[in-house]
């Protein structure tokens, strides 16, 4: 029989078959990060947005904040501090739309190259991805007082990283070390 392969790899024989747990997170991280990466090098090239988006964000809250008045009879004003702190954010993402975007961008460069190599097998794509999580959990304080932004959305973030680093770990097993 003719084998495109040398005699000697037996490297298919001998290493563990990949975890298909580790490949639906895998593919899970490339589709966020794939369009975290794909919208920040479409923001570093275009630029600043213009005025009209900076209003439209501002019309979009105050819109917002309207119909929980109107419709709730006990607002809790936490929850419009909150549409204003994400208001705040929004707006200074967008002033800052070049900064932010080439933040993103080598932050989502590291989420998604840390991804890669622990489908390959290799543990440094685990320590890889451990910083992408806590960049990617900091990356509004470059261009954000830290006074601004809500406690709902670090703790939603942080959960949801906690989470997808819990899910990696169990298959810390089957890589290997760097």
């Amino acid at each position: 029989m003719i084998s495109v392969h040398e005699p000697n790899d037996q490297k298919s024989e001998n290493s563990p078959k990949r975890p298909a747990g580790l490949f639906i997170l895998f593919v899970l991280t490339l589709i966020y990060t794939g369009s975290q990466l794909l919208s920040s090098v479409s923001g570093v090239f275009n630029g600043r947005p213009d005025k009209s988006v900076f209003e439209a964000v501002k019309v979009e809250n105050a819109r917002l904040i309207n119909e929980i008045k109107k419709y709730g009879q006990d607002i809790n004003e936490e929850w419009i501090d909150i549409i204003r702190q994400m208001e705040n954010v929004t707006l200074a993402t967008l002033e800052n739309f070049q900064l932010y975007s080439s933040i993103l961008l080598l932050i989502s460069g590291l989420g998604l190259y840390g991804a890669f190599k622990m489908f390959q097998g290799y543990k440094l794509g685990f320590h890889l991805y451990i910083a992408y999580s806590f960049l990617s959990l900091i990356q509004y304080y470059f261009v954000v007082s830290p006074s601004e932004i809500p406690m709902f959305t670090i703790l939603a973030n942080g959960l949801i990283s906690l989470f997808f680093i819990f899910m990696y770990a169990r298959h810390l097993h089957w890589m290997k070390a760097n």
